[in-house]
C-alpha cells in the first residue's frame, strides 16, 4: 500500500521498500534499512527512494569486488565507481548522485567529515570579518554573505598589487580597488560594493590592521530618482490568492505565504524565518523575525492563522530538527530561501494574469492603504516594523492618482469644458 497527501507525492511505505532493502548485499547491506528511512524522512518520494537504494546496491557490490569496506569511500573511489556505474546505469550515474548516501554514512559515523580546506591569512581575515558582522553589527545572514563576498574581492585585489599590504594601504589605492569592483555592476550593486567597502575598512581600522581610517574615502554611489511604487489593488490580490491550488501542498503553502504578505506586509526573510514556536495559537499571536535580530509580536489574524494551519496539516513530515514553518516541496525537504518567496509571488502573478510583482509590493500596498485611511506616518512605521520613519516614507508614498488630486489650476487659466480636448 502507498499513501499520499495533499502534496500529491506518494509517501514511501516500509513494507513496500523492504524488498529493495533486501537487494543491497555486500559491505553496505546492514545500512540499507536506515538509509531508506533517512531518505523518507527528508521528503523523498517512494520512486526516488527505490532508485537511491538501487544505487546503494550497485555501490555495495562494487565495493565488495574492490575489496573495500564502507569506510573506504573517498572522493577518488567515488569517481572510479561513477565511471563504472556510467557503463551500467542511465539514472543516478555520476559521483554527485552519491551525495545523499555519503551524507547518511557521515551522519552514522561510518565516514569521517571531510577535512576543511587549509586556511590562509586571507581566509582567516575574512572569517574574523564575518564574525564581526554577526556578533557586533548583528547583520542578517544574507547581508553578511554579500559583504564577505565583496570584502574577499577587495582583499584579493590588494594582494595582487606587489609591495602593497594593509599597513601601506592608501586612499588612492582604496579608490582604485572600489572603482574596479563597481565598474561592471549595475547601480544597486555598485552601491552595495561601496557600502561593503566602507564596512570592511572600518573593521580593518578597528582591529589595527590599517593605521588610519579610510572608510570616508569611499564615495556614495549615485542613485536614481526612486520610482513610485507599484501596488496590487484589491482585485489583483484576490486573483493572486485564487490562483493557488489549495488541493496540493505547494498550493496551500503558496496561499499561506501570500496571506502573510498581504496581512502583515511581511518581508521575504520574515516568511522564511517563521518557526513553529513563533505561532502562539493560544495567545493569538505571531512573531515575525526581521532585520538585525528584531522580533515583533503581532496579533495572529484569523485568515492568516487558518491559511498557515491548513498548510501545516497537509505538509509532509519535516526532517528531524527542522523548526521552520515553510519548506520546499521537492526532496530533500528544507526551509525556504528568500528567493523562493519571490518566486512564489512571481508564479502567482503569472497564473493570475496580473503585472509582475514581488513581496515588497505588498508592503507598499499596505503602507499606502493605511496612509489613505488616515493613519499617520508613525503608525505606518510601526505596522511595517521600521526603525526610522524616513524609511517608511519610501513605502507609504502616494501613487499618481493620489498626487493628481493635489494639483491646482495655473493662476489665470480656465478649466477645460467637458468633451473638449
Amino acid at each position: 500500500m502507498v499513501t499520499g497527501n495533499a502534496s500529491g507525492v506518494r509517501a514511501p511505505q516500509p513494507e513496500l521498500l523492504a524488498r529493495y532493502v533486501d537487494r543491497v548485499s555486500g559491505p553496505l547491506a546492514g545500512l540499507a534499512a536506515g538509509y531508506a528511512a533517512y531518505l523518507a524522512g527528508r521528503g523523498y518520494a517512494s520512486s526516488s527512494v527505490r532508485q537511491h537504494l538501487g544505487l546503494m546496491a550497485d555501490l555495495s557490490t562494487w565495493l565488495g569486488e574492490q575489496g573495500l569496506g564502507p569506510d573506504g569511500i573517498s572522493p577518488p573511489v567515488a569517481d572510479r565507481f561513477a565511471a563504472w556505474a556510467g557503463t551500467r546505469r542511465t539514472y543516478l550515474a555520476t559521483a554527485r548522485s552519491l551525495v545523499p548516501l555519503l551524507g547518511y554514512l557521515r551522519s552514522e559515523g561510518v565516514l569521517p567529515e571531510p577535512a576543511p580546506a587549509p586556511e590562509d591569512a586571507r581566509a582567516l581575515l575574512l572569517a574574523e570579518y564575518r564574525q564581526y558582522l554577526r556578533a557586533e553589527r548583528g547583520l542578517a545572514g544574507t547581508t553578511i554573505r554579500d559583504y564577505a563576498m565583496y570584502a574577499a574581492e577587495f582583499a584579493a585585489a590588494l594582494e595582487d598589487s606587489p609591495g602593497t599590504g594593509l599597513a601601506a594601504l592608501s586612499g588612492a589605492r582604496v579608490l582604485d580597488i572600489v572603482s574596479a569592483q563597481a565598474r561592471h555592476r549595475r547601480p544597486p550593486s555598485a552601491g552595495a560594493v561601496m557600502n561593503a567597502a566602507r564596512s570592511f575598512l572600518r573593521f580593518l581600522y578597528r582591529t589595527g590592521r590599517i593605521p588610519r581610517p579610510l572608510a570616508q574615502v569611499v564615495p556614495s554611489a549615485a542613485r536614481r530618482q526612486p520610482r513610485l511604487p507599484g501596488q496590487p489593488d484589491a482585485a489583483a490580490v484576490t486573483a493572486l490568492l485564487d490562483s493557488c491550488d489549495r488541493q496540493t501542498e505547494a498550493g496551500l503553502r503558496d496561499y499561506a505565504v501570500l496571506v502573510l504578505l498581504r496581512r502583515y506586509g511581511a518581508r521575504g526573510i520574515e516568511v522564511t524565518r517563521l518557526r513553529l514556536a513563533d505561532l502562539r495559537w493560544r495567545a493569538g499571536e505571531i512573531v515575525l523575525r526581521g532585520k538585525g535580530g528584531r522580533a515583533d509580536v503581532l496579533p495572529l489574524m484569523h485568515d492568516a492563522g487558518e491559511a498557515v494551519a491548513a498548510y501545516l496539516l497537509a505538509r509532509r513530515d519535516p526532517p528531524p530538527g527542522t523548526g521552520e514553518v515553510f519548506l520546499t516541496v521537492c526532496a530533500p525537504s528544507r526551509p525556504l530561501h528568500r528567493a523562493t518567496v519571490h518566486g512564489i509571488v512571481a508564479r502567482a502573478c503569472g497564473r493570475a494574469g496580473v503585472p509582475p510583482a514581488g513581496p515588497r509590493a505588498f508592503r507598499h500596498a499596505l503602507g499606502c492603504g493605511l496612509l489613505a485611511a488616515g493613519a499617520s506616518l508613525a503608525d505606518v512605521r510601526d505596522v511595517l516594523r521600521h526603525s526610522d520613519v524616513v524609511t517608511t516614507a519610501g513605502y507609504a508614498r502616494p501613487g499618481p492618482d493620489a498626487l493628481a488630486a493635489l494639483v491646482r489650476p495655473w493662476p489665470g487659466s480656465q478649466p477645460a469644458l467637458a468633451g473638449t480636448p
